[in-house]
């Protein structure tokens, strides 16, 4: 995919529309050179002068990057919190049967098993569990208004079940390659890029909104071009297992791409908690949990550090064509920046 950014970064696409390879003269005025005789010379330098101005280069991709909105995103009720008493019991998996699987069928032994899926009291619910479920209702609910009933990681939790993409007991019978937001969007929305960045897994660097090509990208439009696309961002550690966490970058965050600490909507965020919510909020949040905070410790995690990048965009279904012209064209010029 980055070389392919890069490619439509330089291609001919860029060049001006009749733009010249040499020297093109201007025609004589009549009665001229073309008629044997050479005339006053500065009557050629008149026509000369008078001759059009260079063709103005008029770039495709800045286009794509400044053209109208199409649309306008409602946040009434955003952000869809794990803590709401509407979804937070609702069991995602249900950890004894995950383990009766894991041992009598899939041959682990109790201790595997039972490393698999943290215990809480109340259960693998929604609350303790569904912060990359909820960012997913979060990216229908935005991206597809005005449903009835409306998405929400209850609807989307239950679909999760019918289609198998996970079951109480861990059942899987997904493809290798799933997208539980298209399959339940009828194609709607998709997935349609994702890049992860593997915080503590041998030599991968640190990477930040501020340095994610993909992220500058997206935080360089202009607000009102990002209402068809959106970033869902992991922090945390690597393994999802504990201390990974999920949000949406804010589509109205204004920080700019050089800022390391972007406004959020973030599933973690208390339901008594109003105003800016941003990547620092949400890393003090979720590491009050003493085993999310010693998983960070160990693993050097910073507050503002991403693990990943999933971008989310709808789909112009009958021309069989995304929305993402305004991202590739940004992303583009941030690749081509920093090869």
């Amino acid at each position: 995919m980055e070389r392919a950014a890069l490619a439509l970064a330089a291609s001919p696409l860029l060049a001006c529309e009749g733009e010249a390879t040499g020297t093109t003269a201007c025609a004589p005025p009549d009665g001229g050179a073309s008629g044997g005789d050479v005339g006053d010379p500065s009557e050629l330098f008149s026509e000369v002068a008078e001759c059009p101005p260079p063709t103005v280069c008029t770039d495709p991709l800045n286009a794509l990057i400044e053209g109208a909105p199409e649309r306008v995103l409602d946040f009434s009720d955003m952000p869809y919190r794990q803590d709401d008493p509407r979804w937070s019991a609702e069991i995602m998996w249900d950890r004894a049967q995950v383990l009766q699987v894991a041992t009598q069928f899939n041959g682990e032994t109790q201790e595997t098993a039972e490393s698999l899926l943290r215990e809480y009291p109340e259960g693998n619910t929604i609350g303790n569990e569904g912060c990359m479920l909820t960012c997913m209702g979060m990216v229908l609910r935005l991206l597809v208004p005005g449903e009835d009933p409306p998405w929400t990681p209850s609807t989307l939790n239950a679909l999760g079940h019918l289609f198998y993409y996970y079951t109480p007991s861990g059942l899987s019978l997904t493809t290798l390659y799933s997208d539980l937001v298209s399959d339940s969007s009828l194609g709607e929305v998709q997935q349609v890029l994702k890049e992860d960045y593997l915080p503590a897994q041998g030599d991968w660097a640190k990477v930040y909104a501020h340095t994610s090509p993909l992220v500058r990208a997206y935080r360089s439009l202009p607000v009102e071009k990002r209402s068809e696309i959106l970033l869902m961002l992991k922090t945390g550690t690597y393994l999802d297992t504990v201390a990974s966490h999920y949000s949406l970058l804010h589509p109205e965050d204004d920080g700019g791409p050089d800022d390391a600490n972007p406004r959020i909507l973030d599933p973690a965020m208390p339901m008594d908690a109003s105003g800016p919510w941003r990547l620092t909020d949400s890393a003090a949040q979720i590491t009050q949990d003493e085993g999310i905070a010693q998983a960070w410790q160990d693993d050097g995690i910073d507050p503002t550090q991403l693990g990943g990048v999933w971008v989310f965009t709808r789909w112009r279904a009958d021309r069989g064509r995304s929305r993402l012209g305004p991202l590739v064209a940004a992303w583009a010029r941030e690749l081509a920046q920093s090869a």
